[in-house]
């Protein structure tokens, strides 16, 4: 049976078309996948950082990226999924610009059933778009391998993209920036060079739960040392005390 495509944008839609909050949406997966890459991408920034000091980059969902191109030199509006910039982005911020702030240095779109043609069409669509723009490193990540088989990456060679093969580990290993990206089964995972995977959605709170019992655990344990010190040094004190009141019954029969 053919699958059934949900219809998101008119036959005479310009192409690539506007991306709109109806096309950005998907399903659970989808978006939890768009969660994953972008924490993992952001804890990977903050590795080996000290507090107060600049991340090397950040990585930013669905958010404007402003000035990218069609074929026609017409201007579209697009929220990447995911999309990251070598330097520390303002929080407050609501868009970047091309022509100011320059091209990501990476940008992953994650595949839906609504949007896969326009964001794998190299001709026309956003890979011809971003490849303009002058976007280094481009991946499409599809996890359940509906439209691609998994993760297909492409890295810009002049004014066009050429396929970007994975690693001897079956990983894509970014030239932008020290991370790693790969799939786990049907999650996005995001990696250190020396293979430290970052946690993902889910992970993050049941560590700080487990460091939060650890802690915990060691309290009880200090508090437990203390009260057990605390009677050692009650029993140091009574010996001190025998002592002197010996030693004063001494110096009296003498």
């Amino acid at each position: 049976m053919a699958i059934r495509r949900e219809q998101i944008w008119s036959s005479d839609t310009l192409w690539p078309p506007d991306d709109t909050e109806v096309s950005c949406l998907g399903t659970n997966l989808h978006q939890t996948t768009i969660r994953n890459l972008c924490s993992g991408l952001n804890q990977a920034a903050s590795v080996g950082i000290e507090p107060g000091r600049s991340l090397p980059w950040t990585a930013l969902s669905q958010m404007a990226l402003l000035g990218c191109q069609r074929p026609d030199g017409s201007y579209f509006r697009t929220y990447p999924d995911v999309f990251v910039y070598l330097m520390q982005v303002d929080a407050q911020r609501g868009s970047l610009n091309i022509g100011i702030d320059g091209p990501p240095a990476l940008i992953v779109e994650v595949l839906s059933e609504s949007t896969f043609e326009v964001e794998i069409d190299h001709a026309r669509g956003k890979g011809y778009s971003y490849a303009r723009a002058g976007v280094p490193e481009y991946i499409a990540l599809d996890p359940t391998g509906q439209y691609v088989a998994g993760v297909a990456a492409w890295r810009l060679a002049g004014d066009r993209y050429l396929a970007w093969a994975p690693g001897a580990d079956g990983r894509w290993h970014s030239e932008q920036l020290p991370v790693v990206i790969g799939l786990e089964g049907v999650q996005a995972a995001i990696y250190l060079p020396g293979g430290r995977r970052m946690l993902t959605e889910g992970e993050v709170e049941r560590a700080l739960a487990r460091k939060d019992a650890d802690l915990a655990h060691r309290d009880a344990d200090l508090a437990h040392r203390d009260a057990e010190l605390g009677l050692k040094d009650a029993e140091l004190a009574r010996r001190d005390a025998e002592i002197d009141r010996l030693r004063r019954l001494l110096e009296d029969r003498s």
